[in-house]
């Protein structure tokens, strides 16, 4: 897998391949039935996606994937997906920050699986690099371990989605893949080039997306711009995103503990 740099060079010019429009407007684009593997979600794009299926006219039979989420609180993020109907599977990474999804899975609404993040993440790369699967011995003799549940939550979750493999006489476990249809992830601009930038993980998740054949849907995920690549950040080609959603100053920001209405004006930003 090619090394992505960290650092943003002074003559870096985006070419602006990605279509700036509304969270309205990028949840019609989804359609029923397809697997969305989430970096970052805003409130407002899930409440979009909410609001489509609550009408009737959106979709529903969704699968969600996810390594790591934000800890908002309840009624943030991926809470706001939790409609029966609307989600048909959850593959998740953490399940503590998404006391509404766990409750969907308790009542035997869901399909649900817990994975360890890791493997999530590693799947991802996989999916990227048209490998069938990943194989890895994490997770062997835990609740992963398909001799144990194979990570279901619940009785109503029956398909397999991890099988024990002997790999060179070893034990091992093989997470299978599958084809991803769009990616929802968080971006942010370096100040005066207007490069993109992105987690490693979100970086991975649009690679395979892109490989599937599907969307990447992105939205920034903090207030102004970067000066500098923080840890753990690379810039991507801006070719790497389809859809931008323009920032709604309404909405709750991933690195903020309260509400972007009540940050003074000149801290806010709105990008097209």
């Amino acid at each position: 897998m090619a090394l992505l740099s960290s650092h943003a060079g002074s003559d870096i010019r985006p070419l602006r391949h990605w279509k700036t429009t509304s969270a309205a407007e990028a949840a019609r684009l989804i359609q029923s039935g397809t697997t969305i593997a989430v970096g970052w979600i805003s409130d407002a794009m899930a409440t979009a996606l909410a609001d489509e299926f609550i009408s009737g006219t959106g979709p529903d039979g969704l699968t969600i994937v996810y390594g790591t989420t934000k800890g908002e609180g309840r009624t943030h993020g991926l809470n706001l997906l939790a409609h029966e109907g609307l989600v048909r599977r959850v593959v998740g990474g953490q399940w503590h920050p998404v006391p509404r999804l766990q409750a969907l899975a308790a009542a035997n609404l869901i399909e649900a699986y817990s994975l360890p993040v890791g493997v999530i993440n590693r799947l991802f790369r996989d999916i990227a690099g048209r490998a069938p699967g990943h194989v890895s011995r994490s997770g062997l003799g835990t609740f992963t371990d398909p001799r144990n549940g194979g990570g279901r939550l619940n009785r109503r979750t029956q398909e397999q989605l991890v099988r024990l493999v002997r790999p060179a006489g070893d034990e091992a476990l093989l997470f299978r893949g599958f084809p991803i249809d769009v990616a929802l992830i968080g971006v942010c601009f370096m100040e005066g080039t207007g490069a993109i930038a992105m987690t490693r993980e979100c970086s991975t998740m649009a690679r395979a997306v892109r490989q599937s054949g599907g969307i990447v849907i992105a939205q920034p995920d903090r207030i102004g711009t970067l000066e500098k690549v923080p840890p753990g950040k690379v810039i991507v080609a801006d070719s790497l995103v389809d859809i931008l959603i323009a920032t709604d100053l309404r909405d709750r920001m991933g690195e903020t503990f309260a509400s972007v209405r009540a940050l003074s004006t000149g801290q806010r930003e709105l990008i097209h």
